[in-house]
């Protein structure tokens, strides 16, 4: 990869990592910008100033092309749309050539419920370990996000109540 791409996509994890996103998003992130700037350099682009709208939708066609699905190339869309936004809001680039970039459509699949019999052998598996039994529990019965429910610590239960805080904060009241 050339020293630009390189030395821009370290910049764009490091302002991931300083505004605090999860470790996952900044890996999938990660990932995704290098595997267009792998595409962009095979194209001959070697630096992300020379990189056009029609340049990045052929990354996109190429994803489709290669059997991507639709919410897939919208996950890699949403990285790549952060990346150029990022760049340009520090002064790298003076335009932004994922601006116009439309997501695909793709149809949202309900999610898939435990059945009564898997969710019973869930919780019967963890309840030799309190932790992991809380863990499950929480996580059953409230549906925080795995990345939430990591980074839950111990400050978080006040008295007989657990702040967990998310899009708000939610209280579970433990009475």
């Amino acid at each position: 990869m050339s020293s630009d791409f390189k030395a821009t996509n370290e910049l764009f994890i490091d302002y991931l990592t300083s505004r605090k996103r999860a470790r996952a998003t900044i890996v999938a992130y990660k990932k995704d910008i290098e595997q267009m700037l792998a595409f962009l350099e095979s194209m001959g682009k070697k630096s992300i100033k020379e990189v056009t709208f029609d340049e990045v939708s052929a990354f996109l066609k190429k994803l489709a092309s290669d059997n991507y699905t639709p919410k897939s190339v919208s996950r890699k869309i949403n990285s790549i749309k952060t990346f150029f936004r990022y760049l340009k809001g520090a002064g790298k680039i003076t335009s932004d050539p994922a601006g116009e970039i439309e997501h695909p459509k793709y149809e949202v699949k309900p999610p898939r419920i435990l059945s009564k019999l898997e969710y019973r052998a869930l919780r019967d598996a963890c309840r030799g370990d309190v932790r992991m039994y809380a863990i499950v529990e929480l996580f059953l019965q409230t549906g925080v996000r795995i990345g939430e429910l990591a980074a839950l610590t111990t400050s978080d239960v006040k008295g007989n109540e657990l702040h967990v805080a998310y899009w708000g904060t939610c209280c579970i009241n433990n009475k």
